[in-house]
């Protein structure tokens, strides 16, 4: 009998590890899914009203499915702040550095107007 018990307690809480295991699976795809809507949303967007905007719309869409604990003013001052310290650290966002390349190659490759032929 107590053989018995073990063995029903053992498939009883090893089969609700996986009911929770199956759940957050689809609850991470659900966010990996909601997250690239977003960073579609803001790939169109070209100014930091329009990201706020977009970043507005995504969060009216998807919030209540994604029942997330925050307002969307304590998301974007989260977004802000976190700026506010990278640059009181010194930390260099990678796509900044990148650009700031690209723009050094671009001078690079601008004609020199100088004429080295006159005389």
């Amino acid at each position: 009998m107590a053989n018995e018990f073990r063995k029903v307690k053992k498939a009883v809480l090893s089969h609700v590890q996986t009911l929770f295991e199956e759940m957050e699976e689809s609850m991470a795809m659900s966010h990996q899914e909601k997250y690239a809507l977003l960073e579609d949303a803001c790939e169109n967007a070209t100014d930091k009203d329009e990201l706020r905007v977009a970043l507005e719309q995504w969060y009216a869409e998807h919030s209540e499915d994604l029942q997330l604990d925050r307002d969307i003013d304590e998301i974007w001052d989260g977004a802000i702040a976190l700026i506010e310290d990278q640059e009181e650290e010194g930390i260099v966002d990678e796509d900044e550095e990148e650009f700031d390349e690209d723009e050094e190659e671009e001078e690079e490759l601008e004609p020199n107007y100088n004429n080295e032929y006159e005389k």
